[in-house]
């Protein structure tokens, strides 16, 4: 509604249904899943920091589709790197599932990689990057 710039009767009506919807999801799932996500200061931190970097790596992620476009470049690559590399990956406590979400919300939100997969047991995470050289 904040951004079509007028509101309407459909639209309240749209936004209540929504809200019904996802209040009713999170008392039939969310609450009796199993997991419950204790979030704390320090599970949010990595946030900040994937929003501060979303700019430089927008800009990354433009350079590289105008290379591909001009082809220059190909696809992206696979990298596998240690769990213990990544403080989200690993986390103890309550608030442990909470932090790993959030991590990994964090790590994808990077629009030149993304995670897909974290493996606990073996303790690697592979992300999937558009160049080599990105963090």
């Amino acid at each position: 509604m904040v951004f079509a710039g007028s509101v309407s009767a459909n639209e309240g009506l749209a936004a209540l249904v929504c809200a019904s919807l996802g209040t009713f999801w999170w008392w039939g799932v969310g609450r009796r899943g199993g997991v419950l996500f204790r979030f704390d200061r320090g599970t949010l931190s990595p946030i900040g920091p994937a929003l501060r970097g979303m700019p430089r790596q927008t800009a990354r992620v433009a350079l590289h589709l105008v290379r591909a476009l001009l082809g220059g470049v190909g696809g992206g690559t696979i990298r596998e790197r240690s769990a213990a590399e990544f403080a989200w990956a690993r986390p103890e406590g309550r608030t442990a599932p909470a932090a790993r979400a959030t991590g990994l919300l964090a790590a994808s939100l990077a629009p030149d990689s993304y995670v897909l997969t974290l493996d606990r047991e073996h303790g690697t995470v592979a992300t999937h990057v558009l160049e080599d050289d990105a963090p």
